[in-house]
């Protein structure tokens, strides 16, 4: 049965995060990092019911969101734009940047990378989550031929690994603090049980369905340098300038001239 243009319009802007534990684990992050999350400035790129900005936002955030569709999410003021395109201007730095399941669908990963980094606070926090190409279940199998059924979509431009995604953080400026996964092979949204594999993805995330990265600009060597060595005082340019006296060299005593030395 053909979905009329009014029922695909009502599912584009409210759709709804498919898999809640993920964003619970990235929110709670956010929590221990800033203490409080009460005024916040907080930017979801790919934004929907029940992902970070509309958690955060019923905690007191300001909350932002870009998705290239309408979304209709209460309490997050939302942009409509094609993130391939840039990120769109805003009217100041953000202390929060979350990109869950989004940077695989983008063509240039490190631009956009770049843009966050550009919108974001000297200590803020940048968050992304995406499939992990070697998630346990893919690992067996690709064993017998098959493809993985996460990270390999038409629609992906990138695949990543854990050692992938830090190199690409650090190459692009990024500092990563911490890398988890949403589970090891199912979560909560399937059974109860699914509890004990999140709490196994933080600790084996290698082996987790999606990758949760969480990165802080670098510290630039000249401005640590300012916070750490205080500025030299600079004379005035009317006081004149003190010399200090230098005592007269002595006179150098005359080299003997010796018979060998006179001798050609």
């Amino acid at each position: 049965m053909n979905k009329s243009l009014a029922q695909l319009r009502y599912e584009n802007e409210n759709f709804a995060v498919p898999d809640p534990p993920r964003i619970e684990k990235v929110a709670r992050f956010v929590r221990n990092y800033y203490g409080c999350c009460r005024g916040l400035r907080v930017l979801e790129c790919g934004v929907a019911r029940g992902g970070l900005a509309d958690v955060l936002a019923r905690e007191g955030a300001h909350c932002y969101g870009v998705d290239m569709y309408v979304r209709n999410v209460p309490g997050v003021h939302c942009v409509r734009a094609d993130l391939n395109s840039g990120l769109p201007r805003f009217d100041g730095p953000f202390d929060v940047v979350f990109a869950g399941e989004l940077i695989e669908h983008l063509y240039d990963d490190a631009r956009f990378i770049n843009e966050v980094k550009n919108n974001l606070k000297p200590n803020g926090l940048f968050v992304i989550t995406t499939p992990n190409l070697v998630f346990i279940v893919d690992r067996l199998r690709m064993m017998f031929g098959k493809m993985p059924m996460g990270a390999y979509r038409p629609y992906h431009y990138h695949i990543y690994t854990v050692p992938i995604l830090v190199r690409l953080f650090g190459d692009t400026g990024f500092k990563v603090l911490k890398v988890s996964s949403n589970h090891i092979l199912f979560s909560r949204r399937r059974h109860p049980a699914g509890i004990v594999f999140e709490w196994l993805g933080d600790l084996f995330p290698t082996l987790g369905f999606s990758l949760i990265v969480f990165a802080t600009p670098k510290v630039s060597v000249p401005a640590a340098q300012e916070l750490l060595i205080p500025a030299e005082p600079q004379a005035s340019a009317s006081a004149p300038a003190i010399q200090e006296a230098v005592p007269p060299a002595a006179p150098e005593a005359p080299i003997p001239v010796t018979q060998e030395s006179q001798t050609i």
